[in-house]
């Protein structure tokens, strides 16, 4: 990864949505850059252009693909997928905790804020999920791990949370883990893109992260990481035509399954797609996600300190890109704001009930005080 200074500015011309307005949403979804969408129209064009004439060419680009995102996330090749989306990942897991559950242990341990891909897939396939309830949005990996008993499956956690912005620490989710001998799964959706880690410094069984956030890869595909301990003596819950060894022999006799998680892949893929979160990985990491850490810090201290002064008390620990407040008790006065901004080009979101403003890295300070001048002329 890259550690020199970014000439920011000068970033900002390969995002053309920049152009339209003061953009403060990337936790809804980013920016996408020149490159990204070049990458997906070229291979777009290349499928109306060629179809099947050279297929030999999709199955390249996947082997490129995973290649990319496994060094991005330091991880071996074979513990990592694109799939659909996040919800689709967790149900896998749930389904691949059948003997836990089958053995009592058919709890899961999540804050009551997450994002509802954490745990509606848990309580579809009949496990309890034991909530810990947060001050403010402000919870401690400590307490998520007071949770655990001799019922706990796993503990399911975002490293950055969807509506507070609250940050917790992958590394310290990890070592609790370890320690409680529990399995960990962990939603790096808001945080992809903006934290440096390395999953080899991790101890985590399985890791999913929407691609459309903040690693600005548009929508379509999630990452998707689970460990060879995990997996060992599991079997995948679904399977399909390329979840096989050798899956262009196209046989329909029982099949030698695959072992590495593209198993997962059960058949023909938005090829575009994935094309695209292999160069948005490379984006990122050209800028460097130190820099951009960096850059967020310096937003979010900005974005908390200017609230704070208007009486405002923002949500979470300050410690992500996303800030989160409440300016009505209405939320349908809250959303009446937010729409409202819209029509000034100024966008941000409205989540349960709260203004949520969540600027990138090719975000400026000056966009940010645009938002607190309307913010204060409106309260």
């Amino acid at each position: 990864m890259s550690d020199h200074t970014p000439n920011w500015e000068s970033l900002r011309q390969y995002y053309p949505l920049l152009e339209k307005g003061v953009y403060l949403k990337s936790a809804s979804i980013a920016a996408m850059h020149k490159d990204v969408l070049d990458e997906i129209t070229k291979w777009n064009l290349f499928m109306a252009q060629s179809a099947g004439s050279h297929e030999e060419k999709y199955f390249e680009l996947l082997m490129d693909v995973h290649h990319s995102i496994a060094t991005f996330l330091g991880c071996d090749q074979e513990d990592v997928t694109l799939l659909e989306n996040t919800s689709h990942n967790m149900n896998i897991l749930a389904m691949m905790l059948a003997d836990e559950k089958r053995l009592g242990k058919n709890e899961i341990v999540a804050v009551s804020d997450e994002f509802p891909s954490n745990i509606l897939p848990f309580y579809h396939h009949g496990f309890k999920v034991n909530q810990v309830k947060t001050d403010g949005g402000e919870f401690s990996a400590e307490d998520l791990f007071e949770r655990v008993n001799n019922k706990t499956a796993a503990v399911v956690c975002s490293v950055v949370q969807f509506s507070s912005g609250q940050y917790t620490d992958p590394l310290l989710l990890s070592k609790l883990a370890k320690e409680k001998g529990v399995h960990l799964f962990l939603n790096t959706t808001q945080a992809l893109g903006t934290l440096p880690f390395s999953l080899k410094d991790l101890q985590v069984s399985a890791l999913t992260s929407s691609c459309h956030k903040w690693l600005g890869a548009g929508i379509g595909a999630s990452l998707f990481y689970m460990s060879k301990e995990f997996r060992r003596k599991r079997p995948y819950p679904l399977a399909g035509w390329c979840s096989v060894a050798e899956p262009f022999e196209m046989k329909n006799e029982k099949p030698q399954p695959r072992e590495d998680v593209m198993a997962l892949q059960l058949g023909s893929l938005p090829f575009a797609v994935l094309a695209g979160v292999a160069k948005a990985c490379e984006v990122i990491s050209s800028i460097g996600l130190a820099p951009i850490q960096k850059r967020l810090q310096g937003h979010t201290h900005t974005l908390r300190t200017l609230l704070k002064e208007k009486g405002l008390k923002p949500l979470g620990n300050g410690q992500s890109g996303i800030t989160t407040f409440a300016l009505y008790e209405d939320p349908v006065q809250t959303q009446e704001f937010v729409d409202d901004l819209k029509k000034k080009n100024i966008h941000v979101n409205c989540r349960r009930g709260l203004i949520r403003v969540s600027p990138h890295f090719y975000n400026t300070e000056e966009e940010i005080k645009t938002f607190m001048e309307s913010l204060i002329l409106k309260a």
